[in-house]
């Protein structure tokens, strides 16, 4: 997925507040005057955030949750009318209804059972095939960080290598399950690092509840040293490489 460079900051914190829907009889004469320009004018490129205006909702794709079992997709929802990245440039763009960053026109969208504050689409490059979107108004109230995540409810762990094309490297359940817990909580020393620190191995932790939804996180391995972001960043003990990579 294409990200962008941002060369108007203080401008673009005030486009991501402007969706109110432009009026209908102007609408394709908007578009057309908001269109990329040619470099020469003076054309903006913007770095737009991964979200999804669906029924006067504003939806932003969550990172770390996925859905728990492809059998919680529900119904389709609708379509992305028309991408917004590589198509508009102004930073007075107002965002309506069936727009996505992302995702090219007619792309679709799904609900998701027992999940009424999310949106779903179809993404091999996520676990269990689908990309969630949260509700803007739900945003709040949702578990985003470890910390929120109650480790009893946790029944099993699962690894997958980094963002492109995820694969299953192992999964853990009852005994190994809690001494991966334990180790997750364990105060651990790091060790020394050079002053180039190198480019770390990235990895995904999938951790299952009985919720619809399963808590999802990297894992880094840095030259040797096991770390991860549950709020600032944490080392862990080399212990965890059993689990990741059996």
């Amino acid at each position: 997925m294409k990200r962008f460079v941002v060369l108007m900051m203080a401008t673009l914190a005030l486009t991501a507040c402007q969706r109110d829907v432009p009026a209908s009889n102007a609408e394709a004469e908007e578009i057309e005057k908001q269109k990329l320009q040619p470099a020469e004018e003076g054309a903006s490129i913007i770095d737009w955030v991964d979200f999804i205006q669906f029924e006067g909702k504003h939806y932003t794709a969550v990172s770390t949750a996925i859905v728990s079992d492809k059998n919680g997709i529900g119904k389709k929802a609708g379509e992305v009318d028309f991408k917004v990245a590589d198509n508009i440039n102004s930073t007075n763009y107002k965002v309506k209804n069936g727009d996505a960053a992302f995702w090219e026109k007619g792309t679709a969208l799904y609900e998701v059972k027992k999940l009424a504050d999310f949106l779903a689409v179809k993404d091999e490059q996520e676990v269990n095939g689908y990309r969630l979107y949260l509700a803007e108004e739900a945003e709040e109230d949702f578990p985003h960080h470890f910390k929120e995540v109650v480790l009893d409810r946790v029944k099993a762990v699962e690894f997958y290598t980094g963002e492109q094309t995820p694969e299953l490297l192992n999964r853990i359940t009852k005994g190994e399950l809690e001494e991966f817990k334990e180790l997750l909580t364990e105060d651990v020393e790091p060790k020394a690092q050079s002053a180039n620190r190198p480019d770390p191995e990235l990895y995904r932790m999938i951790f299952y509840t009985d919720e619809p939804f399963a808590h999802a996180f990297h894992l880094y391995n840095e030259d040797g040293q096991w770390l991860w972001y549950p709020w600032d960043e944490e080392s862990l003990s080399d212990d965890i490489e059993k689990f990741v990579q059996p």
